[in-house]
């Protein structure tokens, strides 16, 4: 499967190999590292489909029991972490579930 580029909407499911190349080729990329099990998680879907619908950021998720390596290298810990990347390098990581307000303020900070 090719994962999605930034033209399309959506969020993107992606593996340990796909998330440098993604990453490297959008100026905003926002990650949630996830598990299947995590209640909080669930809840935030809604929350990264509007947000990959209606802002510049790529929106991507991550499975850590399927990915624990890259899980590992970005430090998520915990579900759901988010791991926010500008120009291709972490620049914030926040634990636990967020506000649909702080994540776009959070892409906004880093957007042009």
């Amino acid at each position: 499967m090719v994962p999605q580029t930034a033209e399309t909407d959506g969020v993107v499911s992606l593996g340990d190999d796909d998330l440098e190349a993604v990453v490297d080729d959008s100026q905003v990329a926002l990650v949630e590292f996830y598990t299947e099990w995590c209640g909080t998680c669930q809840q935030m879907k809604p929350t990264l489909e509007t947000i990959a619908a209606d802002t510049d950021a790529t929106v991507l998720t991550i499975d850590i029991e399927s990915n624990l390596e890259t899980a590992i290298e970005f430090g998520a810990q915990s579900s759901p972490t988010f791991v926010l990347f500008a120009d291709g390098q972490p620049v914030k990581q926040l634990r636990g579930g967020q506000t649909e307000q702080s994540l776009r303020e959070l892409i906004a900070t880093y957007s042009d």
